[in-house]
């Protein structure tokens, strides 16, 4: 498994990785009226916190899958989520100055801009160290 992600620190990356989307998808998936409550949401919209953590909680098993079946050819779901990232960033930035919950209550952290940078930077990371296998 090391040796078909190119190294120990690429795999220990990509390891990362899946447990960030696996922490992700549980917060949303079966901890959503908790993570709501977290930043002050109405729990009115816990359906659509679950159908964003069914994103999350695919996101989690391409990896699992990618790691007994290996990255070879992987490039692409790769720059899937280095996308996603980049533009769940941007989103929540746009959201935080716009202050447009802020008269709900809504309790505005850093960590929707944050979190997807971390991730952003993983998976930049290996598109340029495992270039080699992934792009095969």
């Amino acid at each position: 498994m090391v040796e078909s992600f190119g190294g120990i620190i690429n795999l220990v990356i990509f390891v990362i990785l899946t447990l960030g989307w696996a922490y992700y998808a549980f917060q949303m998936l079966v901890g959503t009226a908790s993570f709501f409550d977290r930043f002050n949401i109405s729990h009115t919209g816990i359906i659509m916190g679950r159908f964003v953590g069914s994103f999350a909680a695919a996101g989690a098993l391409l990896h699992v899958v990618m790691l007994f079946v290996g990255p070879e050819g992987g490039w692409f779901i790769l720059t899937l989520f280095l996308v996603q990232g980049l533009i769940a960033a941007g989103a929540s930035l746009v959201t935080i100055q716009s202050q447009v919950g802020v008269k709900e209550g809504v309790k505005y952290t850093a960590e929707p801009v944050i979190a997807p940078l971390v991730f952003v930077a993983g998976y930049a990371y290996l598109l340029w160290a495992m270039s080699s296998i992934v792009y095969a």
